[in-house]
């Protein structure tokens, strides 16, 4: 995209923002949609002002280089600055609540992040309108800016949180440098080696293959590429950006224009087409013939994959088994028709997606996805062990003592919890037209859904539950356009359940996706304590074993095991 198209595209987006722009208070007022962090409830405030898309606002106000805009910005940030909290001695120095309406100290659990999102838009702020603020205002923001490097350097994330590893080293490298402080400078310079030599060291990110977060973190290192002086650091973002773009690239499926999973995180099964993070897939897709030299651009020797129609066998192990004391490997299957991919384990969390397919069906996407349910919300204290090859999955799920509910750790529950509903479910959604389904089929599956010229079945292998064996229900909701193959665990009045006093509660089930039955053997059986469950084709056999009671969720780390088919000769 030229740069005179980007103007038009900030000038477009300033217009929208226009209308949200509240000038009692000066902020951005709108619906709120955080879930996390904050004790504000949407039904006593369905609006208010909000910090970040705030800074976000008057950092566009001033690259519009407009001289009408630039008061308003001027006013904004201060208002920004006024919300920072400045208390050296506060354990949230340097950081910014999430909403005008409440501060800090009111927040159910302050988000640190924060510092680094709208730490870097002030840097980029000073960095370039400095010039055309009151000396006042750019006084305040310098030492606003040293405040949220120095709520970074206390926090000091390591090089598994990606994006906000490389954010922050934007923030400190490239704030330092504004800023004239080279104690932030070295530091973020510091930062930055370390996420590249544990990357390296990995081959890629811990934040693995996640839709909304790659993208993310190629435009964070990008940035740095552009902003700083320091020739190391430019080095190495060339070099991770190079890594991102690869997981990203080799992983998008041309057929349904979809992100191939499995996603380490994710805020909704297919992309979002309207998203800022899409931005740069649909600059490769679109192929733009004159291009702003100063964008994100991909590497031009991986473009090929973004059209390429090919069978692939992706698998990369995605822990620190060092760090960790377990790992975990990222297993993606690419066909013409669909693709699929899993994990051999990690926890059901609502943003990872642990085996996760993309369909064709006729012409447009269809997603089909595990879940584990709690009242109809992914319910983060189930763990996900699996093996895959290729179209084939074996899977188990089981319960984790010391975890949390719909977040693993904002909302702890231990192991003990209330609900009225609890079941496994193999959701089916995106584009839903025609699919032909049933309970039950020939070759013994439990159900078989045909989605275009693909199939998916699913057969439970065996169920050890205080609760009994689950019972099996096909359900639709035209509302939302999605099918459920559901394993119902319990279903009725509400009721408390507390795992510590479980014996048993693990499930394991075969997986399939393909255009016609092929000949599986699978089977399962209990040994000492623990479940096994196994499918073998052509002599080749994989497996899982996983505790059927529940256990500490790091127990159950490491202790889930996989075991992969012999790859054929």
């Amino acid at each position: 995209m030229s740069a005179q198209s980007n103007h038009n595209q900030l000038l477009a987006r300033l217009s929208e923002q226009d209308a949200s722009y509240d000038p009692a208070v000066k902020m951005q007022f709108g619906p709120m949609m955080k879930t996390y962090h904050t004790a504000l409830k949407k039904d006593s405030y369905p609006y208010v002002h909000e910090t970040y898309l705030s800074v976000v606002y008057a950092l566009d106000l001033l690259d519009s280089t407009l001289p009408e805009y630039t008061e308003r910005a001027a006013k904004i940030l201060s208002v920004i600055l006024q919300l920072q909290d400045t208390r050296q001695d506060s354990p949230t120095y340097g950081l910014w609540p999430y909403y005008y309406e409440e501060p800090l100290d009111q927040m159910e659990a302050p988000d640190w992040n924060y510092a680094d999102f709208i730490g870097k838009k002030l840097v980029l702020v000073l960095k370039h309108h400095g010039d055309r603020l009151s000396e006042v205002l750019k006084q305040g923001l310098l030492e606003a800016i040293g405040r949220a490097c120095q709520a970074i350097m206390t926090r000091d994330v390591g090089p598994s949180y990606t994006n906000i590893a490389v954010m922050g080293a934007f923030v400190t490298l490239v704030g330092g440098e504004v800023i004239g402080q080279e104690k932030l400078v070295q530091y973020g310079r510091n930062r930055l080696q370390r996420l590249y030599d544990y990357t390296m060291r990995l081959g890629t990110f811990v934040e693995f293959n996640s839709p909304c977060y790659t993208p993310i973190t190629i435009e964070e290192l990008h940035h740095i590429h552009k902003e700083t002086k320091d020739p190391d650091s430019i080095r190495l973002t060339e070099r991770l950006q190079h890594i991102a773009w690869k997981m990203a690239a080799e992983r998008y499926h041309p057929r349904t224009k979809e992100w191939a999973g499995p996603h380490s995180r994710s805020y909704s099964p297919m992309l979002n087409r309207s998203s800022l993070e899409y931005d740069i897939i649909r600059q490769v897709l679109e192929n733009d013939p004159d291009p702003d030299p100063q964008a994100v651009r991909c590497p031009e020797e991986l473009l090929p994959y973004f059209s390429l129609e090919e069978e692939r066998h992706l698998r990369c192990p995605i822990f620190d088994e060092e760090e960790t004391g377990y790992q975990s490997y990222a297993t993606t299957y690419m066909h013409e028709d669909y693709c699929l991919g899993s994990f051999t384990k990690d926890m059901m969390w609502n943003q990872r997606e642990n085996l996760i397919a993309y369909v064709d069906n006729h012409g447009k996407a269809a997603y089909v996805q595990l879940r584990f349910l709690k009242d109809g919300k992914d319910f983060s204290s189930a763990v996900f062990t699996g093996v895959q090859d290729k179209s084939d999955i074996v899977f188990g799920i089981n319960m984790a003592l010391d975890f949390g509910d719909w977040h693993p750790a904002l909302d702890p529950v231990n192991g003990v919890f209330d609900a009225e509903d609890i079941r496994i479910r193999i959701e089916i959604g995106g584009y839903t037209e025609g699919l032909d389904y049933l309970s039950g089929n020939k070759q013994d599956y439990d159900a078989a859904v045909v989605i275009g010229n693909q199939t998916v079945r699913v057969k439970q292998l065996s169920a050890l539950s205080d609760m009994g064996v689950p019972r099996i229900a096909i359900t639709r909701s035209e509302q939302e356009g999605l099918l459920g193959i559901d394993y119902i665990i319990y279903e009725g009045l509400r009721k408390e359940f507390d795992f510590h006093k479980w014996n048993q509660a693990a499930w394991v089930f075969l997986f399939t996706l393909s255009a016609r039955v092929e000949e599986l053997q699978s089977g399962s059986e209990v040994n000492n304590g623990s479940l096994y469950a196994w499918c073998e084709k052509q002599d080749r056999k994989m497996s899982i074993t996983i505790p059927v009671k529940p256990e500490r969720i790091g127990q159950l780390f490491r202790n889930n095991e996989v075991s992969f088919m012999a790859e054929d000769v």
